[in-house]
């Protein structure tokens, strides 16, 4: 996972800390700029946003921030800072609207209370919640394959094939297609669709995006994405897909990927409805 930073040097090294090798930490120190936060975020370089509003560097430069996150809102962003006459009110515009969390130094970033909330703040709630459906078939998978399954949910633009989930847990794709068929799973291609549709439905539910805006966010062509969507949700357009209730839509998602008890590795398919295209 990328994170982008934007902090002073002491909560960056505590950052750097506590997050280890696990995450690549891209330190920014402009918001413009060829290097700058606004660059990371339009070339999709950063899974999460790590901030101090505090910092001087930032001085006045709050509704700049508003604005560029807006722009970027699948991103998260983590609000790192302390309580004083200049962060607290900062933070509070910041944290109004998009996925965004506070952290308070000295008070909650112990390391491992912050690469859980670093888990958390990228995994928003209703993947957090197919991953607990499916827990039992993520149990029988090796470390490395069930890692990369959560870090597929966290950030699924990261993930453009299933070759990219083979890459990060380190294994092959013949491998990788054999240990979810035996853990339960249909198919890894299926596991990528429900991703990036889960990823939709909360773009389409909380930012209004267009088919085009949620795929360009996704980092995926719009007719796949398209497609995505009609089989792995049964509906034939976003607004379908914005009306389903958050339980169905999870209902679905399970049905897709999990294989039941019993039955050979042939993926289980959502048929797809005669309806009128995306829009």
């Amino acid at each position: 996972m990328n994170v982008v930073a934007f902090l002073p040097d002491p909560l960056l090294g505590r950052l750097r800390s506590a997050l280890g090798s696990d995450h690549t930490v891209i330190v920014v120190t402009e918001i413009v700029g060829d290097r700058g936060l606004a660059a990371q975020l339009d070339r999709g370089a950063a899974d999460l946003v790590v901030i101090d509003p505090g910092d001087r560097r930032l001085e006045r430069r709050t509704h700049t921030l508003v604005v560029l996150f807006a722009q970027h809102s699948i991103v998260p962003v983590l609000i790192y800072t302390t309580l004083g006459p200049a962060s607290i009110p900062a933070a509070a515009q910041l944290l109004r609207e998009g996925t965004r969390e506070l952290l308070l130094v000295g008070l909650e970033d112990q390391p491992g209370a912050m690469r859980a909330m670093v888990v958390r703040i990228t995994m928003h709630a209703l993947a957090e919640r197919f991953l607990t459906a499916t827990a039992r078939q993520l149990a029988q998978l090796p470390p490395s394959v069930a890692r990369a399954l959560q870090a597929l949910f966290a950030t699924p633009r990261r993930y453009r094939s299933v070759e990219d989930i083979a890459l990060a847990a380190a294994v092959t794709r013949r491998h990788l297609a054999r240990v979810t068929r035996r853990a339960g799973f249909a198919s890894c291609r299926d596991l990528l669709a429900v991703a990036r549709v889960l990823s939709t439905y909360r773009l389409v539910q909380h930012e209004h995006c267009s088919l085009g805006r949620a795929a360009a966010q996704l980092a995926t062509d719009p007719r796949a994405l398209a497609r995505q969507v009609r089989v792995t949700a049964s509906v034939a357009s976003l607004a379908h897909l914005a009306a389903l209730d958050p339980d169905e839509l999870l209902g679905r998602c399970v049905r897709m990927v999990c294989r039941p008890s019993g039955v050979a590795s042939r993926p289980l398919r959502v048929r797809r409805p005669r309806s009128l295209p995306l829009v």
